[in-house]
């Protein structure tokens, strides 16, 4: 908990400020307005505002951020103009009754609300968002700032009162601080040079900032220039509307620096700037063009007497009629310019749809859209960063880093009731029901370029299995050749050669060897057989699946491994379905008895639910939890996937179950 002293100050400050302004308000309507000085307190209301404004943002912002330099300088201007609000009612009415001091307060506030009011303009802008510099470079234009402020509350407290404040004058009052070489009019050109600098400077760097800024601060900054821009509309205007108006234009500006710093509701800011923009353009050029037409109007029906409606009336409708496209054209301007886009946030979340169906091929959804996707989730849902995670480890993001203070939307990626990945969103201000909405709307289409990214990938690696599977085939081919066969053959060449060379003196003998080329030639025979088989048993064709698999197991059974087979009834099976079942087979009991040594291996075949079941038990060793996928495995696997099915397997310490799902039994 912060000391109290740095608890008191900042709720002492407001109410003090507060205080200054009631006092002010109440010296002000509890007396008339001295005739002898008419128009001194014309501007009141700014100052009520000014105390109300920025004493109370000011002493919420340093109790909930003491090291936040902007609540101490809010609270300071607005006590400084409370001051003045109190100093100048009072001397007015201590003038009036020939109160003490009178003269003396007169004075103060005629200086001291410069104090207060330049620096909302001048320094200000350069310390938001979060009361210190941005970089050193800045340092000069503070500086500048603050002399601003100086040079303007300096000529009001030195110049004659007919320069400043005519109705003192009027009163028979002179300036007591008068100063005469201060009040030439060379320095007081300086003066005015300097205040008018250090405010546009300030102002000016204000823009350049927020154009140079991203993220958090740019959206911080938008809403510092919502409440700059609003208080100098306001202010301009209250020299034409009264100083009511002007005295509104106290407000926008602590209140958007204090949103901007407490970082809430960042979100919609880009609305609010697009709608107020639009809107305060299309009154003033509504304005314009009714004046206009009345002066147009008036001239050309002169005849008609100046208290004719028809004039007012014609110009009404004409203005009435330009408005709607007038306003369309303007809301398309200022969405491409706070945007980037003509369209506000919803028509740009209709687009993505469009953009998902116009790509052309997996591969351009992957590389291409779902950036894109992320962007328009960014833009869409002003959030600062979206992070697109796909079940598969694919990621795509847009924005930059945010701490874990950010508030975080997940909504999962789901398409035909499978689980595809993730869209995270990180959003300053929270998710209100509209964000809600719009994400789950989005999160359907971005679903669906997901699943075909997902889809594009597996593709691929089934294509990479299958060349795998048929490369290692073929070596496997060329191994038992080389092998087997090759050095079996070369042997009887020899035999042959043998047996003919002694066939001329030894007879007996080339006979002897030749009766032993029978059974050998047989046993290479057998051993191509074994090999066309695996290629395609023939047995498929003659028997059918269930005495192929019985032959598989008899081949696999030895003296150490002991194989059954238990086979359901099935119906009639497509040829591709039984070669898939019976190579998936194959595959499962030769990896259980070659790698995992198992004692016992069960081969089951039946029918559930409409699909082919082939199942592989053992007792072996199991599969290593580190081990990757091998070449048998991932052509099992793309062999069910090629029919539609599945592969399912399951291992541990106690041995391994693998299931293939076969499509193929007509209903």
């Amino acid at each position: 908990m912060p000391p109290l002293p740095t608890r008191l100050l900042p709720a002492a400050g407001a109410a003090a400020g507060v205080a200054a302004g009631v006092l002010g308000l109440v010296l002000h309507l509890g007396f008339a307005d001295p005739p002898h000085a008419a128009g001194v307190t014309d501007w009141w209301p700014m100052g009520v505002v000014a105390c109300l404004a920025f004493g109370p943002t000011g002493g919420w912002l340093a109790s909930r951020r003491p090291e936040h330099p902007l609540g101490w300088l809010f609270l300071l201007l607005g006590l400084l103009e409370g001051v003045s609000l109190v100093a100048t009612d009072y001397g007015l009415r201590a003038l009036e009754h020939r109160w003490a001091l009178a003269e003396a307060a007169l004075w103060v506030g005629n200086w001291i609300w410069v104090l207060g009011l330049v620096p909302i303009a001048s320094v200000v802008p350069l310390l938001v968002p979060d009361g210190h510099l941005p970089s050193r470079r800045w340092r000069p234009a503070f500086v500048l700032g603050c002399a601003a402020a100086v040079a303007a509350a300096l000529g009001f407290a030195v110049q004659p009162y007919d320069a400043t404040t005519p109705g003192l004058t009027d009163a028979g009052l002179t300036n007591p601080a008068h100063v005469a070489w201060l009040a030439g009019p060379v320095v007081g050109a300086l003066l005015t040079t300097v205040t008018l600098v250090g405010v546009v400077l300030a102002v000016a760097g204000l823009v350049l900032r927020w154009r140079g800024s991203s993220g958090t601060e740019r959206q911080q900054l938008k809403w510092v220039l919502v409440g700059v821009g609003a208080a100098v509309i306001l202010f301009a205007l209250g020299f034409a509307l009264g100083p009511v108006v002007s005295a509104l234009a106290m407000a926008p500006l602590p209140l958007a620096v204090v949103v901007a710093a407490l970082r809430h509701g960042l979100g919609d800011v880009d609305v609010v700037i697009s709608r107020s923009l639009v809107y305060v353009t299309l009154s003033g050029l509504v304005l314009v063009l009714y004046l206009a037409l009345v002066s147009l109007l008036g001239t050309a029906l002169g005849g008609l007497s100046s208290e004719s409606t028809v004039v007012p009336l014609l110009s009404t409708a004409a203005v009435a009629l330009g408005v709607l496209p007038l306003r369309d054209r303007l809301q398309r301007g200022v969405n491409r310019l706070v945007h980037g886009e003509e369209e506000e946030p919803y028509a740009v979340l209709g687009r993505l749809g469009d953009r998902l169906a116009a790509a052309s091929t997996p591969e351009s959804i992957e590389q291409e859209v779902l950036p894109v996707v992320t962007e328009q989730v960014a833009r869409s849902l002003r959030a600062q960063s979206v992070v697109l995670r796909l079940s598969e480890g694919l990621v795509a993001s847009h924005g930059f880093e945010v701490d874990n203070r950010t508030p975080t939307l997940t909504v999962p990626l789901v398409h035909a009731g499978e689980d595809l990945g993730s869209l995270a969103v990180h959003r300053v201000g929270g998710f209100d029901a509209r964000a809600v909405r719009v994400l789950d709307h989005l999160a359907s289409q971005v679903a669906v370029a997901a699943r075909t990214v997902q889809l594009a990938r597996e593709s691929q690696r089934s294509r990479e299995l299958a060349v795998l599977a048929r490369e290692e085939e073929r070596r496997r081919l060329r191994r038992d050749l080389h092998d087997g066969v090759g050095p079996s053959l070369a042997a009887l060449a020899l035999q042959v050669e043998t047996a003919r060379s002694l066939t001329g003196h030894d007879p007996e003998a080339a006979g002897r060897i030749l009766d032993t080329l029978g059974p050998r030639l047989n046993g290479v025979v057998g051993e191509v057989r074994a090999m066309v088989n695996e290629l395609r048993p023939p047995l498929l064709d003659e028997l059918g699946l269930e005495a192929a698999l019985r032959e598989l197991v008899d081949r696999v059974t030895t003296a150490t491994t002991r194989a059954d087979l238990v086979v359901q009834s099935l119906p009639e099976l497509p040829a591709a379905v039984e070669v898939a079942a019976y190579h998936i087979a194959r595959e499962a009991t030769a990896n259980a008895v070659r790698h995992a040594r198992a004692s016992r291996v069960e081969l089951r075949l039946g029918v559930a639910d409409g699909m082919v079941q082939v199942e592989v038990r053992d007792d072996g060793s199991g599969l290593s939890p580190d081990r990757r996928s091998g070449v048998g495995l991932g052509s099992m696997r793309t062999r069910a996937r090629e029919l539609g099915g599945e592969l399912l397997v399951d291992s541990s310490s106690r041995g391994t179950t693998v299931t293939a799902f076969l499509p193929g039994v007509s209903s």
